[in-house]
């Protein structure tokens, strides 16, 4: 299947200049997400055009509670992109919308504490996994920023960020729980919680984002900075659970939780949570390669931590494929990117001092 490259885009100034750039810039892959979203809610969800934005909506006055800034940076970017605020409310909703109706795992992560490291670094990465349609509209945004520390996100267009690390040497990924029921506690978008985490310049800040704003949807949540430490949050269906990451632990998280005994029907996420431990039980020094070829690790086939889109198996519950996998070194400022699945991409090096221009494409 083939498919548009990663978007690269750099933006500037406070929130709502950086929203407005987004949508201008990103104003084509933007209109794409809108009407794919349109049509795979109605076509596997049976929710037409007018229920999604209702659905959607529901999450903007939320949104405003946790943060002005977010609130403006969307605004601009429906601006910008000449599209209603709901439809790109949905775009940055797409998950919670679905899992409302069903159950799906996808996401890998894994935190390498900075004494198991070859240079001393916290190490974080995360297989991204959904749709492969998505492919065509995946973007990494470095925003140089007036109003918040600057920060690289990997991201869907028309979302000001998903997962990434800031110049205040913190990192945020996720992975979805697959509970006993399909939502949390909350009422606050999961992704706009994370690019929140990296508006802030001290990790136990970026944790209180969490702890304070829980989300709708039951995700389990990586948060680490320079110092070599992390915490690990789990969202489920009634309350958080926590565990801090030290600079001697290797943990992994898939689909399943790890900190509380809800149940889960995913059996690949166990059959990932198997070869991550086999992974990640090593006595050697680990580097950004290693987290690297951990992430496209493809042993166990379809139920591998690297996927592949199989169209044979297009039904909702099983055509997702790894869209790019990410490792980050928060105490270096440094992400490496995959534009599609580690085992079939190379991964590119971002940084603060990247020059990106305007808009461009890999290659």
């Amino acid at each position: 299947m083939s498919h548009a490259q990663l978007y690269f885009v750099e933006l500037r100034g406070d929130s709502r200049a950086r929203g407005l750039q987004h949508g201008r810039h990103l104003q084509e892959p933007i209109g794409t997400a809108i009407a794919f979203y349109q049509s795979f809610f109605r076509q596997h969800l049976g929710i037409d055009v007018a229920e999604m934005r209702r659905r959607a909506a529901r999450f903007i006055e939320p949104t405003a509670r946790l943060s002005s800034a977010l609130t403006a940076e969307l605004e601009g970017i429906a601006e910008g992109a000449g599209q209603r605020l709901d439809d790109i409310f949905a775009i940055n909703a797409r998950y919670e919308i679905t899992f409302e109706q069903v159950k799906l795992g996808e996401c890998s992560n894994v935190f390498v504490g900075s004494n198991r490291s070859r240079n001393g670094h916290t190490l974080m990465g995360m297989n991204w996994e959904w749709r492969p349609e998505v492919l065509d509209f995946r973007a990494v945004i470095l925003a140089r920023c007036e109003d918040m520390p600057d920060h690289i996100v990997v991201t869907e267009c028309g979302q000001p960020g998903k997962y990434g690390i800031n110049a205040a040497g913190i990192g945020a990924i996720e992975t979805g729980l697959g509970c006993g029921e399909l939502t949390s506690s909350g009422d606050q978008l999961f992704g706009l919680l994370i690019r929140h985490q990296l508006a802030q310049e001290a990790l136990q800040d970026a944790v209180d984002v969490l702890v304070a704003n829980r989300p709708y949807a039951t995700i389990s949540f990586f948060a680490a900075d320079d110092s070599g430490c992390g915490v690990n949050i789990e969202a489920a269906p009634r309350r958080l659970f926590r565990r801090q990451m030290t600079p001697d632990d290797l943990c992994w998280h898939t689909n399943h939780c790890l900190l509380s005994e809800e149940p889960c029907r995913f059996e690949d996420s166990y059959v990932r949570g198997r070869r991550w431990e086999e992974l990640v039980t090593t006595d050697k020094p680990i580097d950004w390669q290693t987290v690297g070829d951990w992430l496209a690790d493809t042993r166990d086939g379809p139920n591998g931590i690297c996927k592949t889109a199989d169209s044979s198996q297009a039904q909702l519950t099983s055509f997702m494929q790894t869209l790019t996998s990410i490792v980050l070194d928060p105490a270096e400022r440094v992400m490496w990117v995959s534009d599609g699945p580690a085992c079939a991409a190379p991964y590119r090096r971002f940084d603060f001092n990247s020059n990106m221009g305007a808009t461009s494409y890999a290659g």
